[in-house]
């Protein structure tokens, strides 16, 4: 089934519910009567996130980092790796954010390739996340 399929009938089962679609990849329920549970629906594929790798810069490296950052992953793989203040969230993929990806991808027992693929989006996202940082959806 293509994305577009999915997400269309995503947007129309959330509009039956009563919800509004917020995010192309994520349709929930606003309601404040409704008393049933909020639907979630989240593709985590290279449609819908970008891979990121080292050298990569910008927008979406800082939202990542920020998620390492929130966990600890970005400030022990700095220590680790000789900055004894940590790291900082700066928008570049370099040494310090690979290590932190390794280290979580380690933790979780996933492929541990220091890039950041759709399966570590998912990990970032489901267990990484706790405040819903917005991840760089792609539009």
């Amino acid at each position: 089934m293509k994305p577009q399929l999915i997400f269309g009938v995503l947007t129309i089962a959330t509009g039956l519910l009563g919800g509004s679609l917020t995010h192309p990849a994520i349709a929930h329920s606003t309601s404040s009567q409704q008393t049933s549970p909020v639907l979630i629906a989240t593709a985590y594929t290279d449609l819908t996130l970008p891979t990121l790798r080292q050298g990569d810069r910008g927008r979406n490296v800082q939202l990542l980092q920020r998620i390492l950052q929130d966990n600890g992953f970005l400030g022990a793989a700095g220590v680790r790796l000789g900055n004894p203040r940590g790291a900082i969230v700066d928008g570049i993929f370099g040494e310090i954010t690979v290590s932190a990806i390794r280290d979580l991808q380690q933790r979780y027992k996933i492929p541990v390739t220091g890039q950041v693929n759709p399966t570590t989006w998912e990990v970032l996202d489901m267990r990484e996340n706790p405040y819903r940082s917005p991840l760089p959806w792609k539009q």
